[in-house]
C-alpha cells in the first residue's frame, strides 16, 4: 500500500500543456529558416538571382520538362550516340536532383497557399476588431467622453485617402466637407468657380480647404474657338 502511495505521489499532478498557436507557429518559422539555411550551404546558393540572370537561363516549364525527359531517355537507351565524355549515370543524377527540386516547390507552393489563407482569415479577423474599437472610439467621440477624440481621431487618418498633387476633389469629398461647414462640424472653406468658355478658355476652379488642413487645388484652362 506504501509503495502504491509512493509511485502516485511521483505522478505529475497535470498532463503537459500543448503548445498555443503562436508558439507552434514560432518554432515552425524556426525550423524554416534553419532549414533554408542548411539548403542554401548544401546547393552553394549565396545569392539571388537577378533578373538578368533569370532571363539568361532556360526554363522547366511543361514543353521544356517534357523534352529533358525524352531526350535523357534516348541517352539511356542508345548510349553509342551520345556525344563524347557524356556520361549517362551522370545525366540521370541531374534529373533525379531535378525531380527532387520540382516536388519540394510543389509542396512548398500548397504550404505557402495554405498559410496564405490561414493569413487571409486571420487579417481578416484582426481588422474586423479594429473596426469595432474604431466604431466605439467614434461613438464615443460624438458623446464627447473625454480623452476619445484624440485616440479616434488617431485612427480616423487611415480612412483619409490621400489626393495626388493638382487632383481635383470628388463629388463625394466635396459633399462631405460642405455638410461638416454647414453644420458647424469643421473649420475652414471650400470655393468653387467656373467661367463657361466663350472666345477666350473657359476656366474651372475649385479650392478645398477643410478641417484637415488639407488643400486641393486645380485650374484647368481649356482653349475653344467657335465655329
Amino acid at each position: 500500500m506504501a509503495n502504491h502511495q509512493t509511485k502516485t505521489a511521483n505522478l505529475p499532478t497535470e498532463a503537459p500543456k500543448p503548445d498555443t498557436r503562436d508558439e507552434y507557429v514560432r518554432r515552425l518559422i524556426a525550423a524554416l529558416e534553419d532549414e533554408m539555411q542548411n539548403f542554401i550551404e548544401t546547393e552553394g546558393i549565396g545569392e539571388n538571382l537577378t533578373g538578368t540572370q533569370r532571363k539568361r537561363l532556360f526554363s522547366a516549364g511543361v514543353r521544356n520538362y517534357g523534352f529533358i525527359d525524352k531526350a535523357f531517355d534516348i541517352a539511356r537507351d542508345n548510349p553509342e550516340f551520345m556525344p563524347p565524355h557524356f556520361s549517362v549515370e551522370k545525366l540521370y543524377e541531374n534529373l533525379r536532383d531535378l525531380e527532387d527540386f520540382r516536388q519540394c516547390m510543389l509542396v512548398l507552393q500548397q504550404f505557402l497557399q495554405i498559410v496564405t489563407n490561414a493569413f487571409m482569415l486571420q487579417a481578416d479577423s484582426c481588422y474586423r476588431d479594429a473596426l469595432r474599437i474604431y466604431g466605439s472610439l467614434q461613438e464615443q467621440t460624438r458623446n464627447r467622453v473625454p480623452g476619445a477624440e484624440p485616440l479616434f481621431e488617431a485612427l480616423r487618418t487611415f480612412f483619409h485617402r490621400r489626393r495626388r498633387h493638382g487632383e481635383e476633389p470628388t463629388e463625394m469629398e466635396l459633399e462631405r466637407d460642405f455638410k461638416k461647414l454647414i453644420h458647424g462640424k469643421a473649420d475652414g472653406e471650400i470655393i468653387i468657380k467656373n467661367e463657361t468658355p466663350h472666345q477666350t478658355g473657359g476656366v474651372h476652379e475649385v479650392i478645398d480647404h477643410v478641417h484637415t488642413g488639407r488643400s486641393a487645388f486645380k485650374a484647368i484652362a481649356e482653349e475653344s474657338e467657335k465655329e
